[in-house]
């Protein structure tokens, strides 16, 4: 008896160790959707098909039929590829949410957030951050969405860099500053008030910055 959509996408994800939040992050389709996929009956619309196959390393013939094309069959489960990475998307959460944050499990209404495409060298893991306030200006403009990968550790990470850092419950997005008696923040607007803060021994590192998403401006030719 052939085998159902999603029991091959089911059996892909299984042979790949994939999450339904890797399929989230992959395709950019939220969670009810991709849930529908693996349960049963839906299968993948064409607006996620492919995705969905460079993910599952496999083509959109054999996902939706079992067979392969003549132009390109299943690839290779033993080539090194990284699917999340050429064609993964993120989440962007609130600074609430990365001021609580865990895992992206600990994100529960991810299928609600903004999907952006994760910038090169991203981790799978990453998320964006939208910049509130001029702490970091003209470096970092208000608005910009920012790539934050959580799966750095603070003792790899070189002054000048920049970090997201959570104190109290609260996130906040500076340069990190290392030194021989310990770490500190620094805000990239000389103007700012608080120009070094030392990193308490509270505080958790949330992630490193990556990468920005821009949106795209008018300017004003006049």
């Amino acid at each position: 008896m052939q085998q159902a959509v999603f029991e091959r996408i089911v059996l892909r994800m299984e042979e790949l160790s994939l999450t339904q939040a890797d399929l989230m992050r992959a395709t950019g389709a939220a969670r009810g959707t991709v849930s529908g996929w693996i349960n049963g009956p839906n299968s993948p619309s064409a607006k996620y098909l492919d995705s969905l196959a460079t993910a599952l390393r496999t083509t959109s013939t054999w996902i939706l039929t079992g067979k392969d094309d003549d132009k390109s069959g299943r690839l290779d489960g033993n080539v090194s590829l990284s699917p999340i990475a050429s064609v993964g998307y993120a989440p962007v959460i609130s600074w609430v949410q990365a001021g609580s944050w865990t895992d992206m499990d600990s994100i529960n209404n991810i299928e609600e957030c903004e999907m952006l495409p994760l910038v090169p060298g991203a981790g799978k893991r990453s998320f964006y951050l939208e910049v509130r306030g001029l702490s970091n200006a003209p470096h970092f403009e208000e608005g910009e969405k920012i790539c934050i990968d959580p799966d750095w550790e603070l003792g790899n990470i070189q002054t000048g860099e920049m970090v997201v850092v959570k104190c109290d419950g609260e996130a906040t997005f500076k340069a990190l500053i290392v030194e021989t008696n310990g770490y500190y923040l620094k805000p990239l607007n000389p103007n700012w008030s608080e120009q070094v803060i030392p990193l308490k021994e509270n505080c958790m590192l949330v992630g490193k910055y990556v990468g920005s998403f821009r949106p795209a401006k008018k300017f004003n030719l006049v």
